[in-house]
């Protein structure tokens, strides 16, 4: 059966071989060192791209060695046994490093599999369960904003774009770690307020605090955040995924708590799911392994009635992936969107077709595969060498 638009790929004589695994690092206008694509070469002249969560330069050095390091061995497998990739990739590493270059290069396999079959990747997964994706903005909009005043305009942008929600950290710009000053956390709050005054009271509102906290810390902060009414608080801990610091921030507030973008696997998830009692997963399609993990943790997720999330910082590749995994799974609440700045216009121009938004909501492609490929002349222009 074909996919819209495509038939499925001629079955070649011999099995689809890789011939290149590329990783290629992106500078980005607004969101730290690098985006990290990994294009795959095959030898029936199809070609995959993924993309993982970069962003920092010792980070996305890293990255890049990890995919450099993998490259060899894969060089002449099955682009199609995806989970075969998977059952090695596992025991050959770890940490979050590996756990990302490993997912930019699954997101490729995804691709070309999807390219094979003439289907997109979201069918491959079962089928669609939502004709569009709600999307929340967050502070990659602000770009350089240094102001309070600047950063509440840029949120107001993103509502008069039609999202329904957004996130920032407001905690970093006083200097917050571990446990805040009074003065600190009181002049985060009057950001938050200003916020809130600004956005409306009908608009979803949420923070992030990237795991800043010591638990005396968190324990303060949700107090003074609840009658703000956040939509959720994001990594109020340090540590930010062990499960029983979380859970006493989950019981002693009516926020919502949220985290999961640093968890490598599912076995790291089931332990946040089933012991902290958040209400919303983040899970990182860039950074956990891959389309195929997310989809499989999302599972897990339904089944102790938590909301996914899921974590969306990078570029427009990443944006594709995350897409698929949210079009197929039906315990979504939003996907996480971070290339609002006017400064990031150029992202859209990155992929072929580009990213499809309306209203707040992302359109998934009916094309096989991701759905999209890269715009060479775009890549050779914002390429780090």
């Amino acid at each position: 059966m074909a996919g819209p638009h495509s038939d499925p790929v001629s079955k070649p004589s011999h099995p689809i071989k890789i011939e290149t695994v590329e990783p290629i690092l992106i500078k980005p206008s607004t969101r730290g060192y690098a985006f990290l694509i990994v294009r795959i070469r095959t030898d029936q002249g199809i070609d995959g791209i993924g993309e993982c969560h970069a962003s920092g330069e010792a980070r996305s050095l890293a990255i890049r060695d990890f995919v450099d390091s993998m490259s060899e061995e894969l060089e002449g497998t099955n682009p199609l046994e995806i989970q075969v990739f998977l059952n090695r990739a596992s025991q050959g590493g770890s940490g979050w490093e590996w756990f990302a270059a490993v997912s930019a290069i699954e997101i490729a396999m995804w691709d070309i599999l999807g390219q094979v079959a003439g289907l997109p990747i979201y069918t491959l997964l079962g089928g669609r369960v939502r004709e569009r994706i709600p999307l929340y903005a967050n502070h990659g909009v602000f770009a350089d904003s240094k102001t309070v005043e600047e950063r509440v305009e840029r949120a107001v942008s993103t509502k008069e774009m039609g999202y329904d929600m957004f996130k920032w950290d407001p905690f970093g710009y006083y200097g917050i770690q571990g446990t805040p000053e009074t003065a600190q956390l009181e002049g985060a709050i009057k950001e938050v307020e200003a916020m809130r005054n600004a956005l409306g009271t009908d608009f979803n509102m949420a923070i992030d605090a990237h795991a800043r906290f010591s638990l005396e810390g968190a324990l303060m902060t949700v107090k003074a955040l609840e009658p703000l009414n956040p939509f959720f608080f994001e990594e109020p801990t340090n540590p930010p995924d062990q499960p029983n610091l979380i859970k006493q921030v989950v019981d002693s507030t009516s926020i919502p708590i949220a985290t999961g973008e640093l968890l490598s696997e599912r076995r790291s998830a089931e332990q946040v799911l089933a012991h902290s009692g958040i209400q919303f997963l983040q899970s990182e399609v860039g950074n956990n392994g891959g389309i195929l993990e997310t989809f499989k943790v999302a599972a897990m997720a339904e089944a102790h009635d938590v909301k996914m999330a899921p974590h969306n910082w990078c570029g427009p590749v990443l944006a594709r992936a995350t897409a698929h995994v949210c079009t197929t799974i039906p315990n979504l609440v939003y996907m996480e969107y971070a290339g609002t700045a006017p400064e990031a216009a150029w992202e859209y121009d990155l992929i072929d077709p580009p990213l499809q938004i309306e209203s707040g909501e992302l359109i998934p492609s009916d094309l096989p595969g991701l759905g999209s490929k890269l715009n060479e002349e775009v890549l050779a222009s914002r390429r780090i060498d």
